[in-house]
């Protein structure tokens, strides 16, 4: 894994770790899954705290072409208050395959077992009369030659695996897949997610500026426990993240969650704090919370199930934002005594 913290170093100058992700203080750093080799794509995913960040990211949205020097790591960073320049695209466009690339490495983890039903010779078209294992292996197929090749290759004739134009050479352009590529792409696979585990931080949106309770000084705010937004909806086919207590004050949260997976909780804030974020046009707030995210017991019959996860909170506090670059911390709040709506 690589640490980076900029495009521009992406491309000039990298900082190697070993095993594990590299502690830092900038938010926008990014965490790289070096491939195994140069046919395939580097996977970049943002951090925060030098962890992996995942729910809301930051777009790079806001800011100017100008840069200013960052006091804690002496690295220049744009400013607040313009367009994206070409090196704020280039990363958010970065940020977002490697979003659904990292996805699909952890499908092609969790799928390995079924791989055994793969027709590794022959394409196989649904239809009706197919049995489980032709029908798990048109799945398998369609996943890697329409989602796998196109995303994680990088040489033209891995990623190109679905082209040809008859059968025959789709047919060839198959097994060249399958016979040089395939086995590479599964052993990464199992480089991530080590164990069965991965400890990150998840950023969700708080929304305020309507119905400011003058009474109590404060807004009534909905935190989601179903972190469903951890991995792509369409990547790699369905996964599903369910909050799994661990600690007394997750099952406290755990009997308060209503049906759509929500709580309901106070967040303090003085009138004169609420009206100054108002004017700025400020109507939503970040919440940043540690989370152990591990790979579920639930079984899965076919390749096309769900891939189940849970989550507990690695700790009680969170941090909450004004910016979804996580740059101007408003508030600490700890999940062991929120007020939570009866």
């Amino acid at each position: 894994m690589l640490k980076v913290r900029s495009v521009f170093s992406i491309f000039l100058m990298v900082a190697t770790v070993h095993h594990g992700f590299a502690q830092t203080a900038d938010a926008d750093e990014l965490i790289a899954f070096k491939p195994p080799s140069d046919n395939f794509v580097s996977i970049y995913l943002q951090t925060y705290k030098g962890l992996p960040r995942f729910g809301v990211v930051d777009s790079y949205k806001n800011q100017s072409a100008n840069a200013q020097a960052n006091p804690r790591s002496n690295v220049a960073r744009p400013v607040r208050g313009g367009g994206r320049n070409p090196e704020q695209l280039k990363k958010n466009n970065m940020v977002n395959k490697g979003k659904i690339n990292f996805s699909l490495l952890i499908s092609l983890k969790y799928l390995k077992p079924f791989m055994r039903d793969l027709d590794k010779d022959r394409l196989i078209i649904f239809n009706d009369r197919l049995t489980e294992q032709q029908s798990n292996s048109a799945y398998l197929q369609r996943f890697l030659l329409n989602q796998v090749a196109p995303n994680l290759c990088v040489d033209a004739a891995c990623k190109n695996a679905n082209g040809g134009k008859n059968e025959f050479e789709k047919q060839r352009n198959y097994k060249t897949f399958v016979d040089s590529y395939l086995e590479p792409l599964l052993e990464w696979s199992q480089d991530v997610f080590k164990n069965d585990v991965l400890i990150g931080y998840h950023v969700s949106t708080l929304n305020i500026g309507r119905n400011y309770d003058f009474d109590k000084k404060g807004y009534w705010v909905s935190h989601y426990l179903a972190l469903n937004d951890i991995f792509p909806f369409k990547q790699g086919g369905l996964k599903r993240v369910v909050f799994e207590p661990v600690k007394p004050y997750e099952n406290q949260l755990l009997k308060k969650m209503s049906l759509g997976k929500n709580i309901n909780f106070f967040l303090p804030m003085d009138e004169q704090t609420a009206e100054r974020l108002k004017k700025k046009g400020i109507n939503r707030l970040y919440l940043v919370k540690k989370i152990k995210l591990q790979h579920s017991d639930k079984r899965m019959d076919v390749p096309t199930d769900p891939i189940n996860f849970n989550y507990s909170h690695e700790k009680s506090d969170v941090e909450i934002y004004t910016d979804e670059a996580l740059a101007n911390h408003f508030r600490t709040l700890s999940l062991n005594n929120l007020i939570l709506k009866n």
